[in-house]
């Protein structure tokens, strides 16, 4: 084969890489700066010892998919470098320890790496109280070590998207998606983060349930984190009828969901039953526990 057949082959080859790829990835989207994006770690942590160290990794992946526009620009799965920022072990009168995580970056669905800021903070137990009052009580030194920082696999939190990227999305997805999934649903619910933010110390979580006029107004929490739950009823407080549609307000105690969260960033289901029927609508708790 001489030179030049070889060049125009090579030449050739070189045009349709570039002509696919130009197909495949046809248009771009804006990732825009402070875009939230939900971590999950994928392993336990307790500060106890030397077990966690400062500016060790810690295994981590996005939550759920970051959608701009109805394009997927971070998928979910996709691996997010995290690491210890801080950690503080227990001592001793009763001082608990602590641990932040801070997520670094993760990648795009065209392979940027994208860089992040926040991460998480944890606490352990304070047991100073009760060291100090024991060693009140019996005029010596009292020895109870606070409780060690803890963080489970499986803890989700938010981290944001440190600057604006132009992100190159498969043409495919140049169609505008529509989310048509609550669409004709029975049940819509939302939690009004207005009112708990209102409140200095806030003893209830409200939520606006919207139902068909003439179904059940009796609603519970029956799975938390996608597991059943022994049903918690919620409370109804208002009510108004709008396009043939009720309106309800409804509250449950902040308590009785703490008891049963995990650390992190939870998501429930608001149930509307009716015999044996049943209707959800599911919610992220979009506040880190």
């Amino acid at each position: 084969m001489n030179a030049s057949r070889l060049t125009n082959i090579v030449c050739y080859t070189i045009s349709l890489c570039l002509l696919f790829q130009a197909q495949v990835y046809a248009s771009s989207i804006q990732l825009p700066s402070d875009t939230r994006v939900y971590v999950e770690t994928k392993q336990d942590l307790v500060a106890k010892g030397d077990r966690v160290q400062q500016g060790q990794a810690v295994r981590s992946q996005v939550w759920r998919d970051v959608v701009v526009n109805g394009h997927v620009l971070i998928a979910a799965g996709t691996p997010v470098i995290a690491k210890v920022d801080q950690v503080k072990n227990r001592q001793i009168a009763g001082v608990k320890g602590s641990m932040t995580i801070g997520a670094y970056e993760t990648e795009s669905v065209d392979g940027q790496v994208i860089q992040l800021s926040g991460g998480y903070h944890k606490e352990g137990k304070s047991r100073m109280a009760l060291s100090i009052t024991l060693g009140v009580l019996f005029i010596l030194p009292i020895l109870i070590p606070g409780k060690a920082a803890e963080l489970p696999a499986g803890t989700v939190f938010d981290a944001y998207i440190d600057k604006s990227w132009q992100i190159k999305v498969p043409d495919s997805s140049s169609v505008r998606k529509l989310n048509l999934s609550n669409f004709g649903a029975d049940i819509s619910a939302e939690l009004l983060y207005e009112k708990f933010e209102s409140e200095e110390k806030p003893k209830y979580f409200e939520f606006q349930i919207t139902v068909p006029q003439d179904a059940s107004r009796v609603f519970v929490i029956d799975r938390i984190n996608s597991e059943v739950i022994k049903p918690l009823k919620l409370k109804n407080v208002s009510e108004f009828i709008e396009d043939d549609e009720a309106v309800v307000n409804a509250q449950i105690k902040i308590k009785s969901l703490l008891k049963k969260f995990a650390k992190g960033i939870n998501t429930i289901e608001i149930a509307s039953v009716d015999g044996d029927e049943r209707v959800a609508a599911k919610l992220t708790i979009d506040i880190e526990i």
